[in-house]
């Protein structure tokens, strides 16, 4: 089979004259569509409901920034370096690993594994939120989505999230999964794992019909705006090269030691 020789797309319309996004003149919407609007338009293909939208929109502010945090770190790094503020940005969202960041696209691809049982009547939501969790705990892994190390007592953006997704009439299977989950682990576990922040954003992502493989972009895309600002604070409020000090380095090699005689010198 012969390699494509053209690019097919059904996204946007390119031409001379104009640029139409799913069919949608680019004109029409300037001034007319929110940006997370025009993120689900891109997505789903057609216009998102009223409520759908404000969600995004909730969601997109939600994850503006979180401090000084690994993506905040290397963005830093970067423009301490004097990378152009474009490249310290993506050396940012580059962090964004299974590790630090990938969480909800993780929790994402489980419940859609898993819902399609639940809504066919194979299977209860207890029991796809059990599956869920020993799909992770029986590989030694942590559940993705649950529980904070910063936040003790919860994360405090997920009610609110949740509250407008269900104000908007969006909050609905994926969602009510997760929540299972979130009882079949603190229950599994002996002490309470709430939903956090990555959690909410897979279960609300799939409940917006996103693609499970997007939950890291709705993460990456508004975190790119506030990784900006750092790079730009870093470039104008700091003196420039960024170093760890060396008393903040623990070295655990060997000794210091000499070179042994070493032969074929002259």
């Amino acid at each position: 089979m012969s390699a494509p020789t053209s690019w097919r797309t059904a996204l946007t319309e390119a031409t001379d004259e104009e640029v139409r996004i799913r069919g949608y003149d680019l004109r029409d919407l300037v001034g007319r569509v929110s940006f997370a609007e025009g993120i689900l338009l891109m997505a789903r293909g057609e216009l998102p409901t009223e409520g759908e939208a404000r969600l995004l929109e909730a969601i997109l502010v939600s994850v503006l920034d979180r401090g000084i945090v690994p993506c905040s770190v290397v963005t830093r790094y970067l423009a301490s370096s004097g990378s152009p503020i474009q490249a310290a940005v993506a050396g940012g969202i580059l962090s964004f690993g299974d590790v630090y960041g990938g969480a909800g696209e993780q929790l994402a691809e489980a419940l859609a594994n898993n819902m399609g049982a639940v809504q066919h009547g194979k299977i209860s939501r207890q029991e796809a939120a059990q599956r869920v969790v020993a799909h992770f705990t029986d590989r030694g892994l942590r559940v993705p989505g649950y529980g904070s190390a910063l936040h003790r007592g919860g994360d405090p953006r997920v009610p609110k999230l949740f509250e407008i997704a269900e104000r908007g009439k969006v909050l609905g299977d994926y969602t009510h999964l997760a929540m299972e989950i979130e009882k079949q682990l603190s229950k599994a576990k002996g002490r309470a794992l709430g939903i956090n922040q990555d959690g909410a954003l897979a279960a609300l992502g799939l409940d917006l019909k996103l693609d499970w493989r997007l939950m890291r972009a709705l993460a990456f895309i508004p975190r790119s705006a506030g990784l900006a600002m750092h790079a730009l604070e870093e470039m104008t409020r700091e003196s420039g090269w960024r170093h760890v000090p060396n008393a903040e380095v623990v070295y655990d090699g060997p000794p210091a030691r000499p070179l042994p005689p070493r032969g074929g010198g002259s």
